[in-house]
């Protein structure tokens, strides 16, 4: 087991949601989502020191999946995954040293790819209440 002082690891559902808005309404809702709904969470859980962080990676997670929502599906989620399994890494590496990223890593690609799945399972489901409930010419066409 690899001992990594003052390391704690936060694991959260949240993803499949910052993918949902993502993929729904495009890249602005997706950044904001991501970043300002993910460092207020960090913020009001007691990991102060990562909402910074957390406002950068998770809003590029967003706005990636967003951008790319038209594109491949699989495709995008995977951009959007490693978007973010690379920056949380890179920040625990550089705020805890090197043996703190394989424990990252593993953590983020266990957290994606729930928030994935949970994404692509609950899409169709959203899509079709979206569209029985916006103003008629307001349909979401993502």
């Amino acid at each position: 087991m690899c001992q990594c002082p003052g390391f704690s690891i936060y694991f959260n559902l949240g993803e499949g949601i910052i993918y949902i808005i993502a993929l729904t309404w495009g890249s602005r809702y997706g950044a904001m989502c991501g970043g300002l709904g993910a460092s207020l969470t960090n913020l009001l859980l007691g990991y102060p020191l990562w909402a910074p962080f957390t406002l950068a990676i998770k809003g590029a997670e967003g706005f990636v999946v967003g951008h790319f929502a038209r594109k491949n599906r699989n495709l995008t989620l995977l951009a959007g995954t490693s978007v973010m399994i690379t920056g949380y890494a890179a920040m625990a590496g550089l705020l805890y040293g090197p043996k703190a990223i394989p424990i990252e890593i593993a953590t983020d690609v266990a957290q994606t790819g729930i928030g994935a799945v949970l994404a692509v399972a609950a899409m169709p489901i959203l899509r079709k209440a979206i569209g029985r409930y916006s103003p008629p010419g307001k349909q979401q066409n993502r």
